[in-house]
């Protein structure tokens, strides 16, 4: 169930260490209006900021992750799983396909879901030009992926050991 938002942001404020009139600074700086007593409404739950507001606080406060911090779990109150936006548009997709699209989608998930639950891999970063120097059917071990910042990383697969000179 959602947390009360103006006492969550309160808390928040709390404990950035932040007073009322620095976090009035630094939305006006942003470009919102936000007077104290305005930031004081907000906290006592008589008017909610903006999504544009809210997400500027967070980030103020060094909250990351917004949804859970709030006290969305991704169900409903009564328990139903609500989809995100992009899994509403992948569940979209997937009523459009024919059943063999079906069924090849449905064989890729309980793999994927078998894979992420059975092993714990370790990922480590290996600049490009040293990946570079990986051969092609060792590098196919390798899975990659671009992290939150945009930067090329790597899993290796399970069992697969990186050598000092780079190689397997």
């Amino acid at each position: 169930m959602p947390y009360d938002i103006g006492k969550t942001l309160k808390k928040f404020r709390s404990e950035a260490k932040m007073s009322v009139k620095q976090i009035s600074e630094i939305l006006v700086e942003h470009g919102f209006k936000a007077t104290e007593s305005t930031i004081y409404s907000w906290e006592n739950n008589n008017s909610q900021p903006t999504p544009g507001a809210l997400l500027t606080m967070c980030k103020a406060y060094g909250v990351s992750d917004v949804l859970s911090s709030f006290g969305y779990d991704g169900f409903a109150p009564d328990e139903v799983i609500e989809p995100t936006e992009s899994e509403l548009k992948i569940i979209e997709k997937y009523r459009f396909l024919d059943s063999h699209g079906k069924e090849m989608v449905d064989i890729v998930i309980d793999k994927e879901y078998d894979r992420c639950q059975s092993e714990e891999q370790e990922f480590i970063a290996i600049p490009m030009e040293e990946l570079r120097n990986i051969p092609l059917t060792q590098r196919l071990q390798i899975e990659q992926y671009i992290d939150d910042e945009g930067v090329l990383r790597v899993a290796r697969v399970p069992g697969s050991k990186r050598r000092k000179d780079g190689g397997q």
